[in-house]
């Protein structure tokens, strides 16, 4: 059965909200405060809009790989993905990739990564990241690709950004949404290809 574009937008935020309550729970459950160092300021705006370039630089290496487990990915995402996006507008995917970028950074970063500082700095970047690889689990290769980009996003919330959740939000939210977007038109240069292909062949 076909998923509407309200359908998948419904989805999308239910999971997502989900996810942040469970994030919620879990920080009351743990006694901490997730926004113990969040500081809105335009140098937190800046170092995480700059923070999302290496990201795009390493997606569009990848994403231009043809073979191997990369194309495997790209495939995936192309097959799962594009086909929800398509019917998405900008808006409803910049609603998707900021959705995303809260309720992941709340929970993984500002959570958990925090709650395991206890261990020291190191373990906790790498338990809550292994995690995070975990979660994304949707190919061979993914749960590597998300882990290392979780490492990426959980120093920049450590270290770059000393605590300041809103750093890693706003890089894990520019990137998905310009993810998003290089699918979405991916996945409809495939359909006008097969549509031309098709036409061809009827002739």
């Amino acid at each position: 059965m076909q998923t509407s574009r309200s359908q998948f937008l419904l989805m999308a935020t239910l999971f997502q909200g989900g996810i942040t309550l469970f994030a919620f729970g879990l920080a009351w459950i743990l006694q901490i405060n997730p926004f113990d160092e969040c500081e809105l300021s335009g140098q937190a705006f800046a170092v995480g809009i700059a923070g999302t370039i290496p990201m795009l630089i390493v997606f569009s290496i990848t994403y231009r790989i043809t073979t191997g487990p990369f194309a495997e990915v790209k495939r995936f995402l192309i097959e799962s993905l594009g086909p929800f996006l398509d019917d998405c507008r900008w808006y409803d995917l910049a609603w998707v990739a900021f959705l995303a970028g809260v309720s992941e950074e709340l929970l993984f970063r500002a959570v958990l990564q925090q709650w395991l500082n206890q261990w020291g700095q190191i373990p906790s970047l790498l338990i809550s990241n292994i995690l995070f690889g975990a979660v994304h689990s949707v190919t061979a290769i993914y749960p590597l690709l998300a882990g290392l980009l979780g490492l990426y996003l959980g120093f920049l919330y450590q270290f770059a950004g000393a605590g300041n959740m809103l750093i890693p939000t706003i890089t894990h939210g520019l990137y998905d949404f310009i993810a998003f977007l290089v699918v979405r038109s991916t996945y409809r240069m495939q359909q006008v290809e097969i549509a031309e292909s098709d036409s061809i062949d009827e002739q």
